[in-house]
């Protein structure tokens, strides 16, 4: 019967793990949507702010608070998409060279592609990483 049980616990074990594959996937699709969505309103603020300059600039006007407004909006999105981005590296358990952007095993001491020395991991990761091993 112990031969049953492995078996049972092995099967239960990969299905547990394949769920929480499936579910990290969802997430990453979702956040990945979001950030289509958040690119897209900062391209029409841009639209947004160059006409409303031609127009001022046809009128003879300043920059006026309307254009500020958008381009903080437009720094508050941007903000937004990089917390996404962000939680999608971490989803995946990878990270992004902070000199060249370049995807890197969370591991990783040097970026493959630009040779710079990467930041110690915080100890939580590591913690995480000890939990998932």
């Amino acid at each position: 019967m112990s031969v049953l049980d492995s078996i049972t616990k092995k099967v239960t074990d990969t299905a547990k793990a394949a769920a929480k594959i499936s579910g990290s996937v969802v997430e990453i699709t979702k956040l990945n949507m979001s950030i289509n969505t958040e690119e897209e309103k900062v391209k029409k603020l841009y639209m947004e702010i160059g006409k409303q300059l031609y127009e001022d600039y046809i009128d003879g006007k300043p920059v006026g608070e309307e254009l500020m407004r958008k381009c903080i909006k437009i720094d508050e999105i941007i903000t937004n998409i990089a917390e996404m981005k962000e939680k999608i590296l971490e989803l995946k358990n990878v990270k992004a060279c902070p000199n060249c952007g370049t995807i890197l095993a969370i591991d990783m001491e040097y970026c493959h592609k630009c040779g710079k020395k990467q930041e110690e991991q915080p100890a939580e990761a590591e913690e995480v990483k000890d939990v998932q091993d």
